[in-house]
């Protein structure tokens, strides 16, 4: 079913004649690995089908869980106002918005944040790059935004009703034109699970411990968003913090937590279960068919190690097999090695079933291309955003066969463990295994204009 009016095509078609830049870039080592230094140059592809053999790029920090680590020290010294923003200084000539998506899509992942952002303080003051504002300011955008999209205007029309009602805001690191986002990808898998242990089902996953475990109110001042409706957690029993400090080695090969009724699901693949931890939410396949949900609950208080730097750096694997998609074909070649670089990564997530779908850390459900994550101490959950950027096109064997250039809006719902700083975004490239091809392998810089409604 064509989900497009016919008058709103020119402004969802992939064909739009809106020029692209040529964004350099190498995807690889998106899964589980790290970078000092995530904006380093990056190379084309050859031919642009996807293969990367001979690269020298640097591994890069893969998607860790939903929920912020820690509060950064981001919070002095703000900035000023969006008011005082000179907005044609930072102006792209975009010479239009258009959207490779439908716009359907977009609406739901509008209403989405809405729905969650409804519920919480409209006065609360958060960062947008330089400048501060409030949650209001954002909601208001949201809305007018969604209004104008439900009017269905012609191309030329709606561009001249976003430039002539938003503030547009280019965000990443660099200047001027240079300035650039790195992007990586995250997805949400399938995975076969069992309700119960069996001989072919024996890696759990585990919720989180429950004792002196309080949900506890908004916090006050500045709210650098790390969980939904900028909820925290207080956890006021002694033993609940000894708890905490267990690590991956110490759950899953010590069995610390074993006997204690915390298992959620078994799974029959550990790697499988390595990478739920750090995509943070799935889907569970049971033998008789049926699906259920599990979401990211809470984590250990370690921080995330990027797997693929450290088997890099001993020489087991190449810069070219760094991602998702090549450690893994790594560890069934070699299983002696799974053991040795897993613990190593000391981090661990605790899961809750859950029948709804993914939610970022702002608390609305996320859509699949259309939801995006940032350094929260940076950039605010609700944020409306346009993007321009390179993605994978696959084949019926979700095989990258080419990289094609893209732009849409998007909503920037979330945030993780492994992106921080002015300069990093991850896409959300839905659910299943064509999203995970997708995702595994991504690595691309792009443009990225933040939209504020004018006062």
């Amino acid at each position: 079913m064509n989900l497009i009016p016919q008058r709103f095509h020119s402004l969802f078609n992939k064909n739009s004649p809106l020029p692209y830049i040529i964004i350099l870039g190498l995807f690889f080592l998106v899964a589980s690995c790290s970078t000092k230094d995530p904006d380093s140059p990056l190379k084309p592809y050859h031919d642009q089908t996807g293969k990367h053999e001979g690269s020298k790029d640097q591994d890069f920090n893969y998607r860790m869980d939903r929920l912020y680590p820690k509060e950064q020290e981001t919070a002095k010294g703000l900035g000023q106002d969006l008011e005082s923003f000179s907005g044609p200084a930072t102006l792209a000539d975009l010479k239009g918005f258009a959207d490779d998506l439908d716009r359907a899509s977009l609406e739901k992942a509008i209403m989405n944040q809405l729905q969650a952002m409804f519920e919480q303080e409209p006065s609360t003051p958060v960062r947008l790059g330089a400048f501060t504002l409030t949650r209001g300011r954002l909601v208001e955008t949201l809305e007018v935004f969604l209004a104008i999209l439900q009017q269905d205007l012609p191309f030329e029309e709606f561009n001249k009703k976003i430039s002539e009602e938003f503030v547009l805001y280019r965000v990443g690191k660099g200047k001027g034109k240079n300035k650039k986002m790195l992007f990586t990808g995250y997805y949400r898998p399938v995975i076969q699970a069992s309700p119960i242990r069996t001989p072919l089902y024996r890696y759990p996953l585990y919720k989180m411990h429950e004792p002196g475990l309080e949900q506890v109110k908004y916090k006050s001042g500045i709210q650098l968003v790390g969980t939904h409706a900028g909820i925290k957690q207080i956890r006021k029993s002694h033993q609940e913090k000894e708890w905490r400090r267990f690590t991956r080695k110490e759950i899953d090969d010590e069995g610390v937590l074993r006997g204690l009724g915390l298992e959620v699901a078994w799974l029959k693949d550990n790697i499988e279960r390595f990478f739920l931890h750090i995509q943070g939410s799935g889907i569970l396949k049971f033998p008789d068919g049926s699906r259920q949900g599990v979401s990211y609950q809470s984590s250990n208080q370690y921080s995330y190690t990027g797997i693929g730097k450290l088997m890099i750096q001993d020489g087991v694997i190449d810069i070219s097999q760094g991602s998702m998609q090549g450690i893994k074909k790594y560890f069934i070649d070699n299983p002696q090695d799974i053991s040795k670089y897993l613990y190593q990564n000391k981090r661990y997530i605790f899961f809750t079933l859950s029948d709804e779908g993914p939610r970022g850390s702002g608390g609305g459900e996320l859509v699949g291309g259309r939801s995006i994550a940032t350094d929260k101490s940076i950039y605010p959950a609700g944020g409306l955003a346009f993007i321009r950027v390179k993605q994978p096109v696959l084949d019926e064997n979700n095989e990258i066969v080419r990289w094609q250039p893209i732009s849409r809006f998007v909503v920037d719902q979330d945030t993780g463990s492994a992106i921080r700083g002015p300069g990093r975004a991850d896409l959300f490239f839905g659910t299943g295994q064509k999203a995970g091809a997708k995702a595994g392998h991504y690595h691309e810089k792009g443009e990225v204009y933040y939209l504020i409604k004018r006062s």
